[in-house]
C-alpha cells in the first residue's frame, strides 16, 4: 500500500523497481502474465469506490490504521476501514508468499513513523 504526500497516490498499490502502478486508488484489477517473459498486463475489471470518497476517509498529517489483506495473490488494501484497491496476482512472478517490509521511497530525507503492527496469519 502506497502512503504518499501527494494524496491521488495514497492508497494505491504500487509495486517499486518491478511491476509500477499495479491499481489506483478505488480500482479493483486483475494482473496477467505478458507477451514478454516477466512483463505483466494490469487489467482494471471493476471498482471497488469512488477516489475522492476514499480520500476523504483519508487524515491529513494525522495517524491513519492501514490494513492489508494477502490470501495468496489476492490482495485488499483498506485505510480507515475503508478499501482502497481489490488486486489478483495471477502471474507467474507474483510474490504468494514471503516477508512483510516496511519501505521508503528513494529521495530526501524523511519521517517515518509505524505503530501497533499486527500480523496476524488467517487459515
Amino acid at each position: 500500500m502506497d502512503m504518499h504526500p501527494a494524496p491521488n497516490y495514497l492508497g494505491m498499490m504500487y509495486e517499486e523497481r518491478g511491476r509500477g502502478i499495479i491499481a489506483q486508488r478505488g480500482q479493483k484489477t486483475v494482473i496477467k502474465d505478458g507477451e514478454k517473459p516477466g512483463k505483466a498486463k494490469v487489467e482494471v475489471t471493476g471498482e471497488v469506490g469512488k477516489s475522492a470518497e476514499i480520500q476523504a476517509k483519508i487524515k491529513a498529517e494525522d495517524w491513519n490504521e492501514y490494513r492489508i489483506v494477502a490470501q495468496g495473490g489476492h490482495l485488499q488494501h483498506f485505510i480507515n476501514g475503508v478499501q482502497t484497491v481489490d488486486v489478483t496476482d495471477e502471474t507467474a512472478i507474483g510474490a504468494k508468499k514471503g516477508l512483510l517490509a516496511l519501505q521508503l521511497h528513494a529521495g530526501p530525507p524523511m519521517v517515518v513513523q509505524f505503530k501497533d503492527l499486527i500480523l496476524k496469519e488467517i487459515k
